[in-house]
Parts: C-alpha cells; structure tokens; sequence
C-alpha cells in the first residue's frame, strides 16, 4: 500500500535548500507534500503574525487532511505560536515547531536553564512562542543567527537565493559558542528549520546532544505510518 505522505506547511521562499532541511524531500525516505503559502514570507512570519495567519493556517492544514496526509509539520519554528490551534483542527499528528520538544527534554535532560536554543532571530522570539509550543516554565537561554551576514542576507532578508553553505556553517559555530558561553547546556534545540542541515556543526561546538525538527517528524512518522498499515497477525503460542 503506498504511504501517505508528510505534509508541510512552507512559508514562500526560493533559498537553496541543502540535504537535511525540511525542505530537501531528499532529507526522508518518505513521501513529502509541501503546501507553499503563498506571499507568507519570513519577516511576515517573525514580525506581523496574527489572527489572520492562524486562519491561514488552519485552512491549509485541513486541505492537507482531506489530500491523505499522515501528519503535518511546520517549515518555520515561529510557527510554534500557532501549534495548538493547528493541532487541534485536524486529527492527525500536527509538529509546527521543533519548540514542542522543550516540554520533553526538560524532563529527559532534568532541568530548564541548561536547554538552549539557537533560533533565527532571537529579538522576534517571544514567550508567546514557548507557550504556544506547550512550555509553562522560564524561558531557555536563546541565540539569534541575526547577526550573521550570511543568514541575515539570505534567510532573514530573502536578499539572494544562494546560499554559501560554508559561510553559514561558520556563523552557526559561532553562535553556538555564543550559547555556551551563557550557562552550562545539557542539550540545544535548533528552532529554525533552516539549521537543521548544519546539526553536527553545533553538536561539534556544543559538545551535548542536539535536537531539531527532522528527526522528531521521523519519530512521528514511525507511528503515523504504522497506523496506515494491516495489523499483523497475533503470534500464537501454546
């Protein structure tokens, strides 16, 4: 039987798209249907969220619904504002943002101040956006890639398209001994989808476990996929 695929709802942008991102279908060995809403950009995203973009969508998530899918994910982690309301208009497993790790970790990891979390832009990341994501406790300690010329350029600005892997992976490291430099960390989580393809770099600085969106849709996956299959059959013994 073939699988119902992922779907993701993508903000509208053409930047290269490295092996790893949620963007690259190549990233799963799944099938992917990517629901592009068109003229949502990032700064729109970051700066002027609102009732309107959770309608949005909503709408979008429903449509994916009807098409089959076996679960939806979001392509920004500031979509994570809007996960409860999402989640809650459709049935199957809805991950907006890897932020709806947090609540987990905190308890696999033991503590909330030695979480950190490296996100696109650490001034436009609000508490609303934890709370949105399920986490009632005080904020981790954050650092923002929005002081990267690279990322700036080409995510944040949408400024040019190609993407100069090297470039950012030298401002990822970086920022990511910037977060260490903070507070002891037990663990990073990666909030914008676009570091996921650059996850060993920060695991390298960090020297601690790192998460991202990737492999917790991998892990949702698993279970949304084995609800598309036949049972098997009960083993019988005696």
């Amino acid at each position: 039987m073939e699988e119902a695929p992922l779907g993701v709802l993508c903000l509208d942008s053409s930047f290269t798209k490295p092996l790893g991102h949620l963007r690259n279908p190549d990233t799963f060995r799944h099938p992917i249907r990517y629901e592009v809403l068109q003229g949502i950009d990032i700064p729109r995203l970051l700066h002027a969220p609102g009732d309107e973009l959770g309608a949005l969508l909503v709408d979008r998530a429903r449509r994916l619904e009807r098409e089959g899918v076996c679960a939806i994910a979001g392509s920004c982690g500031f979509m994570a504002r809007y996960q409860e309301r999402v989640a809650a208009a459709v049935t199957v497993p809805v991950v907006l943002s890897s932020l709806t790790l947090l609540p987990w970790l905190a308890s696999v990891h033991g503590g909330t101040g030695r979480i950190g979390v490296l996100t696109a832009d650490s001034g436009a990341l609000k508490r609303a956006h934890f709370v949105g994501a399920g986490w009632q406790g005080p904020l981790p300690v954050v650092q923002g890639l929005e002081d990267g010329d690279e990322f700036r350029q080409v995510i944040l600005e949408g400024r040019r398209d190609d993407l100069d892997l090297a470039a950012m992976a030298q401002e990822l490291a970086q920022a990511t001994r910037r977060l260490k430099a903070q507070a002891p960390l037990d663990a990073v989580v990666l909030e914008c989808t676009d570091l996921s393809a650059f996850v060993e770099v920060v695991r390298r600085e960090a020297g601690c476990p790192v998460y991202d969106i990737v492999p917790a849709l991998e892990l949702i996956l698993r279970s949304a996929a084995g609800r598309q299959q036949s049972a098997p059959d009960p083993l019988v013994t005696g």
